[in-house]
Formats: C-alpha cells, structure tokens, sequence
C-alpha cells in the first residue's frame, strides 16, 4: 500500500481553480492527500512554494505496451495503409509481451506522463497474454504488473479491464492474432473480483470495465459485464471503443441494423460514468443523445491523427453542452499540451479560422480547453481529480516562472504557452496527493 506524507499547506502565486485564476492561494493537503483547504496566503505558512498551479491533467485512453510501437511504423507500407494494417504491428508486439515486459514499459511510461503534466492515466488493458483462456492466472499478472508501475511512479491509476471475445460482428471467432486478449465471460468476472477484492485499500488505484468494442463482445457478455459491475461496484466507470472506424460502424449496421452508439442506447443506459472512446463517425443525433445523457467523448488525438481515423467534431459538440478528456491512446505521443493543441489546431484548419470554438476572451483558448479536459475527465472515472478544491485529491502541477518564454507573461498567458509553445518544458514541480514527485516517482 502507497503511503502518503503530503506537503501540509502549499502556497502558489496563482492557481487555476474551478471558477478561474486566483492570486495568492493556500492549499492544505491532509494525511490522506486529499485537499482540505483552499485560502488566501495570508491564512498560515506554507511548507512549499510554488509558481502557477493547475490541476494535472487525466489521461483518459492509454495502451502502454503500444509505446513500443514509437518509430516503428512510420513508414509507407502499401497504399491503403489505415488503422487495420497498423494493427497488425501492434498484434506482433503485443504476442511476446509478458508480465515483466509490461511493468518495464509501464513504468518508464508512466513516468513520462508525470513529467509531461499527467498525474492520472486510465489503463484500458486487453494485454491479457490469455493463452489459456480458462487460466486467470496471467490476466491477473498482467494487470497487476501495470498496478505495481503505477505505485512505483507514484501516478494515480484507473485499471480498467477488457472484455475482448471475437474478432468482429457475427460472433466471428478470435484470430490467432488476437488470442492473447481473449478471455472468457467467467473468466474476466473471476479477474474483476480479485482486482476489486486485493486492491481496495490502495489509494493509487481504482478500476473501471471495459467491453472494448460492439465487433468484440457479443450481447450476452456485455450484459453479464453490466451485470457485475451493478452488484459489485455500480459507481465504477465504463470505458469502450466506439465508432472509431467507418468500416465498424457499417458492420454495426449491417449485423444489428442500428448505428454502435443507437446500439448501445437501445440496449443499456449509458450515463455520466460513461466515457465513449473515440466516437469519431457519429451522426448528429447519437452526439445528442451524448449530450443529453452526460456521456464523456474520450478523444486521442494523435493517435486518431496518426492512424488517419477521421475527425470529431468537437467545436460543434462543445457549443451544444458536449464534454469530452483526452487521451494518449497507442502512446505515439505523451504530452496533454500536445493533445489539446492538435485538437485546437484540427478545428482551425477545419473551420478556416482561429478561436474556432467560439470560447470567450476572459481566459484563453488553451485553459478553457484545459479546463474542459479536466471536467471530461473527472467525470469519466469517477474520482475526485482535475480540480484544486476541498475534497479533491492534490494532485497539482506547477508551472515554471523562470522559462524564458513564461517573463513577463500573466498566469493565463502561461498556461496557453505550455499548450502551444513549450510543453513539458514549462513543468516544474508535479505533486500526486500532496507529495512530490521526483525522477519519475513518488
């Protein structure tokens, strides 16, 4: 178990809380690294000082294994190069990772997410390495290899599980390829109990389900999946791949006549712990029902960029009351300034101008995105993050005043630097409950 020893009071010059900027902030972290206080300066010492404060940010999608994949597959191959044939790569690495392999590559990405300004990730792991498909054993190992990186980091982890039972609609069997991320329905039950049952007491760690796609859970394990999920942890998020592909989605209609998102209203009740990966190819009327159901779009731009998926049409969305988190996905890139700059910048190019989400000039592009991004992402684990204010977990990130591009700038100014000019280098101090993080751990 992680045991925290948080900075008791910290004082920031600004700090980005959930009505804005405020100057001159005290924030009281207790033993348990959640924050008690929010206050003026003036209101007692301080143990640590900081500069611009935010809240880290939440990495709502993340494959770690895939960061292997990095360099590896940009390069021309055939003409129709898409997301199907760099999914074959990725089922090459993903058949010789192991337990070890997976912790080696957790951690040392978990520490990059840390010092680029992520302080919680969402681990959506089929990375199963389920040969035997009645064996929980490993399943349990390679999950729990991803839980003992994310304490070593010191990075908040929500683990979320995959159901993955065939290779697409019409109850096609698994290929070869895909053997490792099958498990049967008994068996993904068995591994939500021990997951839910051994690690309750950490403090780093909760769990989520995850049915990953309509083409790879047929109903019956999707509503067994539900089913669990309502007797043993009913305010536990639900994450799934949906609508990432044209090609899926007409399969959808063509196996079940409905559109992957019409499906899953028709069948569940998709709710604010909900969060819809992807979601690229939908129609007007399913983003509506989004909206109206308080379902979080979970985006990931440079992956969705990277593989040629298409574009969500976020500005749209978030004019109509819409709320979307990022992710970094396949990992080819690691950085939350990163994400929301491309997200940015897609809908400029999209809409021919700048400002193309039409925010107001209060604050800038970049911390209304922010901002935006946090609320997406609390919402879609279901934990108290992405907020500096009592009852939220101190997870704080600070950003530099002695960076040449952040003189003479105003706490606002900062901000959007970080997210379109400096990036990572713009982070100083990363705190997860309170207590610092050093050289990519806590």
């Amino acid at each position: 178990m992680s045991s925290f020893r948080p900075y008791k009071a910290i004082g920031a010059n600004w700090a980005l809380l959930p009505d804005g900027w405020h100057q001159s902030i005290r924030i009281v972290v207790d033993e348990s690294g959640l924050i008690s206080e929010v206050g003026s300066l003036s209101d007692g010492p301080t143990d640590l000082s900081l500069n611009i404060v935010i809240p880290g940010m939440v990495n709502i999608h993340s494959h770690a294994f895939q960061r292997k994949l990095a360099g590896r597959t940009q390069r021309f191959s055939k003409p129709g190069d898409d997301f199907w044939s760099w999914r074959t790569s990725m089922y090459a690495d993903i058949s010789e990772l192991t337990p070890v392999g997976q912790f080696e590559v957790a951690s040392s990405l978990f520490s990059e997410f840390l010092s680029n300004g992520y302080t919680t990730v969402c681990e959506f792991q089929y990375a199963h390495g389920a040969v035997d498909k009645e064996n929980a054993e490993i399943p349990a190992l390679m999950s729990e290899a991803l839980i003992r990186a994310g304490v070593k980091c010191g990075i908040r982890t929500l683990i979320l599980p995959v159901l993955y039972q065939q290779a697409g609609f019409g109850s096609r069997p698994a290929t070869s390829e895909q053997r490792s991320f099958v498990l049967n329905t008994n068996v993904f039950l068995g591994l939500m109990d021990h997951l839910l049952e051994s690690y309750s007491n950490e403090p780093l760690v909760s769990f989520g389900y995850a049915p990953h796609s309509l083409r790879a859970v047929e109903f019956d394990a999707f509503r067994d999946l539900m089913d669990h999920r309502k007797a043993n942890a009913p305010m536990s998020p639900v994450h799934i791949h949906v609508s990432e592909q044209v090609r899926e989605v007409n399969e959808c209609m063509l196996s079940t006549g409905l559109r992957p998102i019409e499906w899953l209203f028709r069948h569940f009740k998709p709710d604010s712990k909900w969060c819809m990966i992807h979601s690229t190819h939908t129609t007007k009327e399913e983003r509506d029902s989004i909206i109206a159901a308080n379902v979080t779009v979970g985006l990931c731009p440079t992956t969705e960029g990277d593989l040629g998926d298409g574009a969500f049409p976020l500005a749209d969305f978030l004019s109509k009351g819409g709320q979307f988190a990022i992710g970094t996905d396949s990992n080819v890139c690691v950085s939350p300034s990163e994400e929301l700059k491309f997200v940015d910048y897609q809908a400029r190019i999209l809409a021919r101008k700048r400002n193309a989400f039409q925010f107001g000039g209060q604050v800038g592009s970049g911390t209304q995105l922010y901002q935006k991004a946090l609320e997406g992402g609390r919402s879609a684990t279901s934990l108290p993050v992405g907020r500096i204010e009592v009852g939220s977990h101190g997870d704080i990130v600070e950003l530099r005043a002695d960076h040449p591009l952040s003189e003479n700038k105003s706490a606002d100014e900062t901000l959007n630097t970080y997210i379109y000019s400096a990036g990572k280098d713009l982070i100083g101090k990363v705190l997860i409950g309170g207590k610092m993080v050093v050289n990519g751990q806590i």
